[in-house]
């Protein structure tokens, strides 16, 4: 165990709080710094200006470590392939009518629904241009209920686990759905096709289609993941 984790660990025992609102802690005090230099940092915002100030810009939101070559990748954590960091649960940092396309894989059900959901989508709005493609991929509730209602093995395989040798830490069929529904606290919402066009109906936008894997209204939109394949909701809709 390297000297971070064993740090790391003390710290967790320590805390007057539960692991899990420890952890989630972190990821807020991450977000409030990252926001703090923004705010104050001329340079920081300067090297967001150099992304930012562009047209037609093609912006992935959530990236993790899979930015996109010719891409503006953000990501609340510096990782590789990512432009710039930031919080985008509550501004983007681009003009109005600048952003051709926005590509949001497995970050939206990171956000609550009741107050950060609405200020992202009328943010990814505002920046879009008229037509331009937004395409939510998030993980499908309903592929997962459907599998445990069936209690059919290949249903499970098909979503990529095997019942019979469930994962460290996963001790029964019910524990994929908690990780699905919760991830130890950073998921805040499970989506079906439903749930997500009306929240992107309610917000004003258009065009709202289920799409497979790798199939999009922009073709510029398809290289989804392929780790998430087996087991996403894939969405496009227009401004």
């Amino acid at each position: 165990m390297s000297i971070k984790h064993k740090i790391g660990k003390v710290l967790l025992n320590m805390s007057p709080v539960s692991p899990e609102v420890f952890m989630i802690f972190r990821v807020e005090f991450r977000a409030f710094r990252n926001r703090l230099n923004y705010r104050l940092n001329p340079f920081k915002r300067m090297e967001i200006g150099k992304f930012t100030s562009q047209n037609n810009i093609s912006l992935n939101i959530g990236c993790g470590p899979f930015g996109q070559d010719g891409w503006v990748n953000v990501d609340l954590m510096k990782l590789r392939n990512v432009s710039f960091t930031f919080d985008s649960r509550r501004s983007l940092p681009f003009n109005d009518n600048t952003v051709s396309r926005i590509r949001v894989e497995h970050f939206f059900e990171h956000i609550d629904k009741l107050y950060e959901a609405p200020v992202f989508l009328d943010e990814c709005k505002r920046v879009m241009q008229d037509g331009a493609v937004l395409r939510i991929v998030v993980p499908d509730i309903e592929k997962f209920i459907q599998a445990y209602l069936n209690n059919d093995k290949a249903d499970w395989k098909a979503l990529g686990y095997d019942i019979d040798a469930l994962p460290k830490g996963f001790d029964t069929k019910i524990a994929i759905l908690n990780h699905i529904f919760r991830q130890d606290g950073e998921h805040k919402y499970a989506y079906d096709f439903e749930a997500l066009s009306y929240t992107l109906s309610k917000h004003g936008f258009k065009n709202i289609i289920r799409q497979q894997y790798r199939q999009s209204l922009d073709q510029l939109l398809v290289d989804d993941q392929q780790n998430h394949s087996n087991h996403s909701l894939y969405v496009d809709c227009t401004k």
